[in-house]
């Protein structure tokens, strides 16, 4: 449910179709700082695509 709380956020806040926005999450199964739950990781990536301002 979070995820897509956080799938609507950013749709809305970048006015682009709730299709358009995807939204991932995973463990770091016990590995590292982030798997012993001494600290959280955030990672996120953009595709961006340049679209023609002709209409």
């Amino acid at each position: 449910h979070q995820l897509g709380i956080m799938q609507e956020n950013i749709a809305s806040t970048l006015q682009i179709d709730l299709e358009k926005v995807n939204v991932k999450a995973c463990t770091s199964e016990g590995l590292g700082f982030t798997g012993r739950s001494e600290g959280a990781v955030a990672y996120a990536v953009a595709m961006v695509e340049k679209q023609d301002s002709e209409s």
